[in-house]
């Protein structure tokens, strides 16, 4: 019978991989648990201090993004119900300019879903986790272009919010 204690999957690990794990864990009492109970102590009353700043950089940076998203979303609704507004008021004039700021939003909407994934993938972060915590499903058509130069800076906010304290 194997003798080697729960926990065992996680002594090696780092606390920024401990912290990405409790994160995709955090529902789950007694993960946490086994988590916690590996993550180094600078004290017998108080997690390591980089565990925790770790935690929180994850959760500010994937709160941050979700915010950001939902703005993204807003924005792109608003746009098509514009140009639905003028198609239905007969008041459409220039149709070009109405598709290319809604393929726009398509784009930026892309962009950032995009850069999330490969922050989280760089970072041993759960993507699915992150969209699940927020109540966010990816809905974005593969035939979207990603607007590069937007996904670019949310890789570089999201990379800030993560090295915060470090």
């Amino acid at each position: 019978m194997n003798q080697r204690p729960l926990n065992a999957a996680y002594e090696h690990m780092t606390n920024h991989q401990l912290a990405a794990v409790a994160y995709a864990d955090i529902g789950n009492e007694l993960e946490s648990l086994r988590i916690q109970s590996v993550v180094p102590r600078k004290t017998y009353s108080m997690l390591d201090a980089e565990f925790n700043n770790a935690l929180e950089n994850i959760h500010t940076a994937t709160l941050h993004w979700s915010c950001e998203y939902w703005r993204l979303q807003y924005v792109y609704s608003v746009d098509v119900l514009r140009m639905a507004y003028a198609h239905i008021q007969d008041e459409l004039k220039n149709e070009d300019d109405c598709a290319e700021l809604i393929a726009k939003g398509q784009r930026m909407i892309a962009a950032h879903f995009a850069a999330l994934k490969e922050v989280c993938g760089v970072r041993g972060i759960d993507y699915q986790t992150v969209l699940k915590r927020n109540y966010i499903t990816e809905q974005v058509d593969q035939a979207w272009d990603i607007d590069l130069e937007y996904k670019t800076v949310v890789i570089a906010a999201l990379e800030t919010y993560l090295v915060i304290g470090e």
